[in-house]
């Protein structure tokens, strides 16, 4: 035991490592059990913690973002063989970590970052495997839902239990700021496992204009491609904001609070318009991402986009110029929880310069959110994959394949080419006509003729 404790305090002297009766009770619940075992810790600090875990477990692998901290652990244990030291940034980095027996848990205490610790640990277990949880500061007495309140919340689920409660109890003073509202630290069991799967996200607002009438069959048909591939489809009805303040297009890059406050488990997400229609044997493109933010270059009007490109950049981002050739059409978004941060950039600049922008919309009179989307995309320096047009064809007329000017295109049957073209058709860009064949005609008609 002298050997274990080697220069660890107590939280009396150093409030962000456990109790010494945290950490004893610990060696006490785990006795020999765990000795060819992995712990996988997630937030270690200066690394008290991960000594004690090194002589339960067969392994420790320690996150720790901060290079100071994790210098000073790694100084500390010198001599332990059994550490493995990561940088990762745990709420952004995904976690690729194979045969883990036991999560520690001691991060960022915040009730949304504990909810993604638990969701990111159950997601590595097996089927049938009994994986512990080990949390820290579940007595924590803060002004926000915390670790307690996360842990509650998944309670519910019968797979997962709380088994045991360690150091410090309720009302103990190991905590300099405040005493402690319930005991310091709770070991969990979760037995079972969570499907991690894909999810297609089309916003489907009701705006009152006819624009979405047949946006119903846009999602039947991405209903009919998720259900094939094993998705799940999420569809949003419901504004965040009224339009005035700020438009939908904007109001989507609340994704991931969306995606948490519905409880969904995910692995990559596709946003996409719902003015598309996807042909049943469309490949999964999910496939072909890399795991990076991906997207389908504009190909259509170039003079919209440059005059884009000019405007907004004149406007907001100090006469600023991106390349127009790799400019992407925002109404296919492929992400993933790495690009969380670039969310919440995107969410950041708009409630900054909300009211520039909405001048600027006004104003220009080309595009809402997606030239913006393109300039903080390279401004972030955000890692893009351009995925072929054949999964957002976008700009049908202008590419010659549908009709909708008999005069003017006498040479053309009355089929759908882009049939033979691509496999996501977006319906954007298309003129008024004396036809009558707007966008919904076409949706319409494609999904009748694709799934009837």
């Amino acid at each position: 035991m002298k050997e274990i404790f080697k220069d660890i305090p107590d939280k009396r002297q150093e409030k962000n490592t456990t109790s010494l009766k945290f950490k004893k009770d610990l060696i006490e619940f785990l006795g020999d059990e765990y000795k060819n075992k992995t712990c996988l810790e997630i937030g270690a600090h200066k690394g008290y913690s991960t000594r004690v875990l090194s002589f339960l477990f067969n392994k420790v692998i320690s996150c720790e973002y901060n290079d100071d901290y994790r210098n000073f652990s790694k100084n500390l244990n010198k001599d332990r063989d059994n550490i493995e030291y990561n940088s990762m940034d745990v709420y952004n980095d995904p976690w690729n970590f194979d045969n883990i027996d036991v999560v520690f848990i001691d991060c960022d205490h915040e009730y949304s970052h504990v909810m993604n610790d638990i969701k990111n640990s159950i997601n590595l277990a097996k089927n049938g495997q009994e994986l512990l949880l080990i949390f820290d500061d579940y007595g924590l007495d803060n002004p926000w839902r915390g670790v307690k309140e996360a842990i509650d919340f998944w309670l519910k689920d019968p797979n997962f239990k709380l088994i045991k409660e360690i150091g410090e109890p309720k009302g103990s003073d190991c905590n300099p700021r405040v005493n402690l509202k319930e005991v310091e630290g709770v070991i969990c069991k979760w037995t079972g496992s969570i499907e991690s799967k894909n999810v297609v996200f089309i916003p489907n607002i009701d705006l009152g204009n006819g624009r979405n009438k047949s946006y119903h069959y846009s999602i039947k048909s991405w209903k009919n491609w998720s259900d094939k591939n094993n998705c799940e489809i999420l569809v949003w009805e419901d504004l965040l904001l009224p339009v005035e303040e700020m438009k939908v297009t904007w109001q989507r890059y609340y994704l991931f609070d969306i995606l948490e406050s519905n409880d969904i488990n995910y692995n990559q997400i596709l946003m996409v318009d719902a003015d598309t229609i996807i042909h049943p044997n469309c490949p999964n493109f999910f496939n072909e991402t890399e795991n990076k933010y991906c997207g389908v270059r504009v190909d259509g009007c170039y003079e919209w986009v440059m005059r884009s490109i000019r405007g907004f950049g004149d406007t907001l981002f100090d006469g600023m110029r991106i390349n127009p050739w790799n400019y992407i059409n925002g109404g296919f978004q492929i992400v993933n929880k790495n690009h969380i941060k670039f969310f919440d950039a995107m969410k950041e600049y708009y409630n900054t310069y909300s009211k520039q922008i909405i001048e600027a919309i006004e104003n220009l009179q080309c595009g809402t959110d997606q030239t913006i989307l393109n300039y903080m995309l390279h401004k972030e320096k955000v890692d893009v994959k351009y995925l072929p047009i054949r999964y957002n064809l976008q700009d049908l007329y202008r590419k010659n394949t549908i009709v909708i000017d008999k005069n003017y295109q006498s040479w053309m049957n009355d089929e759908l080419y882009f049939l033979d073209v691509g496999w996501i058709y977006h319906f954007n860009s298309i003129p008024q006509n004396s036809m009558r064949r707007d966008a919904n005609y076409w949706i319409e008609r494609t999904y009748k003729e694709l799934y009837s």
